[in-house]
């Protein structure tokens, strides 16, 4: 196997976690597939000045332009193509068939460095981002990105705070029993919040990892993880407000599936729309979102009980679901809120009711054909 840069031969480097190819030369590092995202959690644990002291070797050299690599894979030999990491000029190569990333001297820690960036330096531009991750923002400067930041806006609501004077408490219409299922899922979610808090970045999901066929699974896993209780919350109290008449309507197991279908297709519109970030994303949201689109279409007529300012009033389902869309679409992308998780939730679930809507007519008229026979 050889570097795609110096082709001098490459040395295997057997590590506890990890295990990658080393240039001798160049100091360019191949990582067989998934390789490099279990050395970037190893890197991430260091102390912020050794990264920067890490990627020193990467800024004294020439700087590459993005159209200068391009190179057979060492893995497989099939051509490489230039991806992403993290923000637009951190540039390096990705093997389409394997699977497998090349990375040059110092990148992996200045993907470390821009996963751990002050959140308050929200969506600066990536020429300040890319300055950040080097280490090169000197005291002033970091001051300046900050104060620039404020302007931008980084905080974008949450679930809840779309609706903190209009929260969903439930369903109008006594049902008569208990949703086994929808209560169920609360709890599910409530213990792995309290109880499971260390499994938090192996629930995950990051959108590069799965553009790359990495760690599939975190796309049910992360449907199952909070970032605190203020995330928890309204997901839950959503999850009651509409799961519950759905239950009814399916019963619970077929709502479970329902539940981790629509949750899997809200992760991957978040995927599409982002598929080179290496940004953490999780919460229920998404597929509480195709649950919501669910009961707009099977139930338009329906009400909900919500609070305002303290009391119990009664509102149109269709009145607040539409309005709940409208605040979605209306909210910034990119952020800390998945917006294309909620919406592409809410219109699949919206889709799978409609398609429910229409084979069950379609079935309920052929019925009354053979009926009339």
């Amino acid at each position: 196997m050889f570097c795609p840069e110096c082709r001098q031969v490459l040395k295997v480097v057997e590590e506890k976690a990890f295990s990658a190819l080393l240039c001798g030369s160049c100091g360019g590092v191949f990582y067989p597939k998934g390789e490099f995202y279990k050395h970037l959690q190893l890197v991430k644990t260091r102390p912020m000045k050794e990264l920067a002291a890490g990627d020193a070797g990467e800024r004294s050299r020439a700087p590459v332009q993005a159209e200068e690599l391009s190179a057979a894979c060492p893995g497989c030999g099939a051509p490489m193509r230039r991806q992403t990491y993290g923000f637009e000029l951190n540039v390096m190569l990705e093997c389409a068939r394997c699977g497998g990333i090349w990375a040059r001297p110092g990148q992996i820690e200045r993907v470390a460095l821009y996963l751990r960036r002050p959140k308050s330096f929200g969506e600066l531009p990536d020429e300040v981002l890319d300055r950040y991750a080097k280490g090169l923002l000197d005291e002033e400067e970091q001051k300046q990105a900050f104060e620039e930041a404020k302007k931008i806006g980084t905080s974008e609501p949450s679930f809840l705070a779309c609706f903190f004077q209009l929260v969903p408490v439930s369903d109008a219409d006594d049902l008569g029993r208990w949703p086994l299922a929808t209560y169920g899922l609360v709890a599910l979610n409530v213990l792995l919040f309290i109880f499971a808090r260390s499994l938090f970045d192996e629930m995950a999901m990051v959108p590069a990892q799965i553009r790359r066929g990495f760690r599939l699974y975190t796309l049910i896993t992360h449907q199952f993880a909070h970032a605190g209780v203020m995330h928890l919350l309204p997901n839950m109290l959503f999850l009651c407000a509409f799961g519950d008449r759905v239950e009814d309507r399916f019963g619970p197991w077929r709502l479970l599936g329902l539940y981790l279908i629509l949750g899997v297709v809200a992760g991957l519109a978040h995927v599409f729309m982002d598929s080179s970030s290496l940004v953490r994303c999780v919460g229920a949201s998404g597929a509480i979102s195709g649950i919501m689109g669910l009961y707009l279409v099977l139930f338009p007529a329906g009400m909900l009980r919500v609070t305002l300012f303290a009391r119990a009033v009664r509102v149109p389902a269709i009145f607040y679901l539409l309005l709940w869309f409208g605040m979605q679409v209306l909210l910034p992308g990119g952020g800390r809120v998945a917006v294309a998780a909620h919406l592409g939730g809410f219109l699949a679930g919206a889709w799978a009711g409609g398609a429910i809507r229409i084979l069950r007519k379609a079935a309920r008229a052929q019925d009354a054909k053979g009926a009339v026979r």
